[in-house]
């Protein structure tokens, strides 16, 4: 039963992410954006856990999430979202100008993505 699990707080990442996204000059910036990015990949696929343990399935790595939610037909692009899990490990290990870069280019079809992610999400906790 999904009808527990809240996502408002997914809600408002993403809407604090459009905002740093609108202000992206500065190296500041991209890393605010960039914590987001984070805490948005974070929220989404513990998320999509929940809602696919609440489905009967039991999933546990980010991996297996995404791979399951593809299955069923929480998010439509397993492959884009496995390159947002390879990204987010990303940033956890190593920060240099190259992966600054290579975050900043992945963020709009990030944000896209989850935007697609919540109205699926919605759909499913009513």
């Amino acid at each position: 039963m999904t009808n527990n699990i809240n996502i408002e707080v997914l809600k408002k990442a993403d809407s604090v992410l459009e905002k740093f996204m609108k202000n992206d000059k500065t190296e500041q910036e991209q890393a605010g954006i960039i914590q987001s990015f984070e805490y948005c990949y974070e929220l989404s696929w513990k998320i999509m856990k929940k809602v696919l343990n609440s489905e009967g399935l039991e999933v546990s790595t980010p991996k297996q999430v995404i791979r399951e939610a593809g299955s069923a037909k929480i998010i439509n692009d397993v492959k884009l979202w496995i390159e947002f899990v390879n990204k987010r490990n990303l940033t956890v290990h190593t920060y240099n100008e190259l992966v600054l870069k290579e975050i900043m280019e992945i963020m709009p079809k990030f944000k896209d993505e989850l935007s697609k992610l919540i109205k699926e999400l919605e759909n499913r906790v009513k």
